[in-house]
């Protein structure tokens, strides 16, 4: 029950810094942050893929209904659910992930997270940009839009996940 409530108040609080800021952030060449994919990632390794694509397809409806993008988000979302335990499996440690492990770099560390975020985010826009596009427009303005959102979208995950980092280790202390 504990682990419900703390992961619903992450999902709010994921949605509405998505809402709030990340989406009223105007950065040059029209790319964006896509914050809320954060939460999709941390979800525990033992997720049933099914509740974790409903969850994915509720954040994306939620990032929707502020937006006019039509399903976009919704399907980029559900998109990153189901590719999700592909990367993790692919970057399974040998001794396996343990049953109370989360995919975050306070326990899974530098490497790991940096290589299986960045796989999902990118994969994640491109799905994003693909769709939004229906249509070759350039594929180099396509390609610098899915490269400029997925390093600013991995970067800000990292430092929210640095940051939780040290608010951890100090409550140890």
């Amino acid at each position: 029950m504990r682990e419900l409530l703390k992961y619903s108040f992450l999902f709010l609080l994921v949605l509405a810094a998505q809402v709030l800021f990340f989406d009223r952030l105007i950065l040059p060449g029209g790319f964006v942050i896509s914050f809320y994919i954060y939460f999709i990632m941390i979800l525990p390794f033992n997720i049933n893929r099914i509740l974790l694509m409903l969850v994915a397809l509720i954040m994306g409806i939620g990032i929707e209904s502020f937006n006019d993008t039509f399903g976009l988000h919704a399907s980029a979302a559900v998109f990153l659910a189901w590719i999700r335990p592909f990367i993790y499996k692919g970057f399974e440690p040998i001794i396996g992930y343990g049953e109370n492990q989360t995919p975050n770099l306070a326990e899974m560390g530098w490497a790991w997270t940096i290589k299986t975020y960045f796989i999902a985010v990118f994969a994640f826009n491109v799905w994003l940009y693909a769709l939004s596009f229906l249509r070759i427009i350039g594929p180099w303005f396509t390609l610098q839009k899915v490269l400029f959102s997925t390093f600013s979208t991995l970067i800000v995950i990292l430092v929210v996940q640095v940051l939780y980092r040290r608010k951890m280790n100090k409550n140890e202390l």
